[in-house]
């Protein structure tokens, strides 16, 4: 019987460190995806503001006025 007792606590013991491994694993992970997205947002931001520089520059070498983002006009 204690042999039996001290194989289900060498079981329980395995599955909890397998548990807690999985969780780790599983937030490292996640913790790659927020940073992978936060990066890949602001080379996003950079790329839309140097196509807002290009617009505005080609705006004023043209002689064309911006156009209202609320109005529209």
């Amino acid at each position: 019987m204690h042999l039996v007792h001290r194989i289900l606590r060498l079981i329980e013991s395995v599955l909890v460190a397998a548990v807690i491994g999985t969780v780790a694993l599983v937030s490292r992970v996640i913790d790659a995806t927020i940073g992978l997205v936060g990066r890949l947002s602001d080379r996003l931001d950079a790329k839309l503001a140097g196509l807002a520089r290009e617009s505005r520059e080609r705006h004023r070498r043209d002689g064309r006025r911006q156009i209202d983002p609320i109005s529209l006009k």
